[in-house]
């Protein structure tokens, strides 16, 4: 299973910066304390790329809605939808 928090950092970073992270040829690091560092790379197509050292890439692909799909390949599908006065909520297929 993908390292969730990083995944959601990701989403924050990039929900509030959406524009900026577009723009940059480069991607960001995210370290949770304890937790190998996690790369996060923008994709051509607005979405993002999540590698984290022995682990299988997961990528973060955006909807039209303002959320996001999260596809680790071998696993289900997870969608991020944002909530009404904020926060976002997690579902995965059959939950």
């Amino acid at each position: 299973m993908p390292n969730m928090s990083a995944i959601f950092c990701a989403i924050a970073i990039f929900s509030s910066a959406l524009a900026d992270a577009r723009a940059q040829s480069g991607g960001y690091v995210i370290q949770t304390p304890g937790r190998l560092p996690t790369n996060v790379n923008p994709t051509p197509g607005g979405g993002y790329i999540l590698q984290t050292p022995g682990q299988v890439p997961t990528n973060i692909v955006p909807t039209g809605q303002g959320g996001y799909i999260v596809q680790t390949p071998g696993q289900a599908p997870t969608n991020i939808t944002p909530m009404p006065g904020g926060g976002y909520r997690s579902q995965s297929p059959g939950r």
